[in-house]
């Protein structure tokens, strides 16, 4: 006899103009197809992640697969630079040696570059002024790199270990990354803030509310706040923390369904989320009776 578990996802991708998040309507533009990770490019459209790449067009719901070639690989965490012509991804390689390494592709697909060669090198997001491409080295104690967007040596940022599945984001001006992380094994997750150019100088401060156990951090668009999702009972809302300390808010209102990605648009004029749930059920197989 034997019991197991069977869990199915169902996560979709949804907009909402960022004028009215408090309604707790938006618009539905997946379905059926699991949406993991995603990002706004500058031209409106989305890039999505289904293990591999796919350009979708929010206006006409139409979606294409991103022109590459990853043999034997599946592509993750994708992040579209703010000069329209680079996308980069987390690589990995199913071969015998299995790697996870940071990529580069042009927007319009092609012209594969890898960036990094450590052995588990995992979350892209590329710098505003397309400088870098700032990753979590997770195989050496989950610590915020970044490698220069056109190839080079990686650089170590913070020390500080990255916690909430090394997620993190990178302010609009480019000068700080937010994320969470422990003082000591044990510790209460604390806010990050981490100046990246001296990183000696980061803040540390409390979440005003606890953030939810796959929930990412972003700035705002304006660069005056994160945002980060809440549970209360089996749904997830977005909570705004200022960074001057004052109290923050509430900024979504919806009713079910956990939130796993958001982002604005490069314009700040959308919101997009992944939204959904895990269905999980008990199963037990017994072989027949002789």
């Amino acid at each position: 006899m034997l019991a197991t578990v069977v869990s199915q996802s169902h996560y979709d991708l949804y907009v909402t103009p960022a004028s009215a998040l408090g309604s707790g309507q938006a618009q539905q533009l997946t379905s059926g197809t699991r949406a993991y990770q995603f990002s706004w490019m500058p031209d409106g459209k989305i890039i999505l992640d289904h293990v591999t790449l796919s350009v979708l067009n929010p206006d006409t719901g139409s979606e294409s697969p991103l022109s590459s070639t990853l043999p034997m690989a599946s592509a993750w965490f994708p992040s579209s630079c703010a000069n329209g012509r680079y996308i980069v991804f987390v690589r990995v390689d199913h071969r015998i040696a299995k790697t996870i390494n940071i990529w580069r592709i042009d927007a319009g697909g092609g012209n594969l570059k890898q960036l990094t060669d450590g052995k588990e090198d995992e979350v892209t997001v590329c710098s505003p002024d397309g400088k870098w491409v700032y990753y979590a080295d997770l195989f050496n104690g989950i610590k915020l790199t970044r490698v220069p967007l056109d190839g080079g040596k990686p650089e170590r940022v913070s020390e500080l270990p990255i916690g909430s599945v090394a997620l993190f984001d990178i302010s609009p001006d480019g000068r700080q990354a937010a994320f969470t992380t422990y003082r000591s094994a044990g510790a209460r997750r604390e806010l990050a803030f981490v100046p990246v150019d001296s990183p000696l100088d980061a803040k540390l401060t409390d979440l005003q509310r606890p953030i939810s156990s796959q929930g990412k951090i972003r700035f705002t668009h304006d660069g005056k706040a994160v945002v980060y999702p809440v549970r209360d009972q089996d749904a997830d809302n977005l909570w705004l923390q200022p960074l001057d300390g004052s109290p923050g808010r509430q900024l979504t209102n919806f009713k079910s369904e956990q939130i796993t990605d958001f982002h604005w648009s490069f314009d700040g004029s959308k919101l997009a989320l992944i939204r959904g749930h895990t269905d999980s059920d008990v199963v037990l197989l017994q072989e027949p009776k002789p």
